[in-house]
């Protein structure tokens, strides 16, 4: 989440900028992506704020398998919404392209970038997630209470 916010405000900040130092389809550019960062900031800035007052010891192991899972879904479900994005974006681009459009082909531009750059951090997520979940998984099941006792297999 640290990443994703400084990826926002580096794009609010140059966005912004270029806003008011460019012309065109470029003006949009910048707009859409100053804008679009507003709310990845404020994703960022409200799981940062989650994760610190999260309670990891308080949660049962079930629970944390749980969470673990949703996460992963989570992310794959946020890569289907990145390619929704980018196609969006094509989209406008296109549009704008075919009506004389700067605004479209601007908006259409930044989004797929911001489409492009929030599928590859998603799917960089959950590549490195996934294996963790499924390891904790694995290692569960290598263990057994049994009514006569605990038992481990190998």
């Amino acid at each position: 989440m640290i990443f994703l916010g400084t990826w926002a405000g580096l794009n609010i900040i140059s966005g912004s900028a270029g806003y008011f130092l460019s012309e065109d389809d470029t003006k949009y550019f910048h707009q859409m992506n100053a804008g679009w960062n507003l709310v990845n900031l404020g994703i960022a800035g409200f799981a940062l704020y989650n994760i610190s007052q999260m309670d990891a010891s308080s949660l049962s192991y079930s629970e944390s398998v749980i969470q673990l899972q949703n996460l992963d879904k989570i992310l794959l479900f946020n890569a289907g919404l990145d390619i929704g994005y980018m196609a969006t974006g094509a989209w406008m681009w296109e549009r704008g392209l075919r009506k004389g459009s700067e605004r479209l082909e601007g908006y259409g531009k930044s989004l797929l970038l911001q489409g492009g750059f929030l599928l590859v951090f998603d799917l960089v997520l959950y590549l490195l997630h996934s294996p963790i979940t499924n390891n904790i998984i694995t290692q569960s099941d290598t263990f057994q209470l049994t009514a006569t006792g605990f038992r481990v297999n190998f």
